[in-house]
């Protein structure tokens, strides 16, 4: 059996965060007011694929903080930002691009100086 060493290990959500993302799903196409089924299915499917690649390949993200975040514009801030500088087939996103919810150091936002 041959097994290739560069291929990652298939992520596994958790309920909890499989729950976080279609309430953070629910909370787009409601935000965008949607009536047309095609239009509500386009947003659906492309936020769910950014926001799982991005968690299982890129960098690991607050589900639960975009879920229930008070300023839902940083969640769609976060959102434009994958869709312009994420590759979802590769999963590259370029070094320094950042993200209001991202756990990794390397992408998280500097706290601004009181």
């Amino acid at each position: 059996m041959v097994h290739q060493t560069n291929r990652p290990e298939q992520y596994v959500f958790s309920h909890v965060e499989d729950k976080a993302i279609l309430r953070i799903i629910r909370r787009v196409v409601d935000h965008f007011q949607l009536k047309e089924t095609p239009r509500r299915n386009k947003v659906y499917d492309l936020t769910n694929k950014l926001l799982h690649v991005c968690h299982s390949r890129v960098c690991n993200l607050d589900l639960e903080g975009m879920a229930n975040a008070q300023d839902f514009q940083l969640v769609l801030d976060d959102l434009g930002t994958l869709k312009r500088n994420l590759n979802t087939k590769t999963a590259h996103m370029d070094y320094g691009t950042r993200l209001h919810f991202a756990l990794n150091v390397v992408y998280r936002r500097r706290e601004q100086a009181a």
